[in-house]
């Protein structure tokens, strides 16, 4: 069903279906980016109106703003052709691992995550990161994470 301009009026239920709807109706009409480069310039645009109105102390406007970002992120999705519920279950599965080995590094050199410091945590956070990365890859032909691998988290 269209509203006035042939526009989508949505699926309801399903904010990121009637975005993608929304925007592929809207550009089946012409109106669309030509490049991937727009859709990346207008979504950074966004956060920093963002930005702007945590500066002026406006969280109201933020929340607004954050609303255009998401739009912003299907659009980029739809231009990448990809499925954004799927990559974000994917993305929310590679932080689930990621922190389960974070917590089981921090916890093998005697600590908490609590006790630790955030510059700490980003640091076994990356160890974490780059180690998985390169096992799902096949370049770790070793044992993981060890408690030593993180001195800076015992001290």
């Amino acid at each position: 069903m269209a509203a006035s301009g042939g526009l989508s009026q949505g699926i309801q239920g399903d904010a990121w279906a009637t975005a993608w709807k929304v925007q592929c109706d809207a550009a089946a009409l012409g109106f669309d980016w030509p490049h991937i480069e727009g859709v990346l310039e207008k979504l950074f645009e966004e956060v920093d109106e963002i930005r702007q109105a945590l500066a002026e102390g406006d969280p109201m406007h933020a929340r607004s703003e954050l609303g255009d970002v998401l739009f912003s992120v299907i659009n980029l999705a739809r231009f990448l052709d990809a499925d954004g519920p799927a990559e974000l279950k994917r993305s929310t599965e590679r932080f689930q691992a990621r922190f389960q080995r974070l917590n089981e590094a921090v916890l093998q050199s005697g600590r908490s995550i609590e006790q630790c410091s955030l510059e700490e945590l980003d640091a076994v956070w990356e160890q974490v990161k780059a180690e998985m990365m390169a096992q799902s890859i096949g370049l770790d032909k070793g044992g993981g994470l060890h408690a030593d691998c993180c001195p800076q988290i015992r001290e």
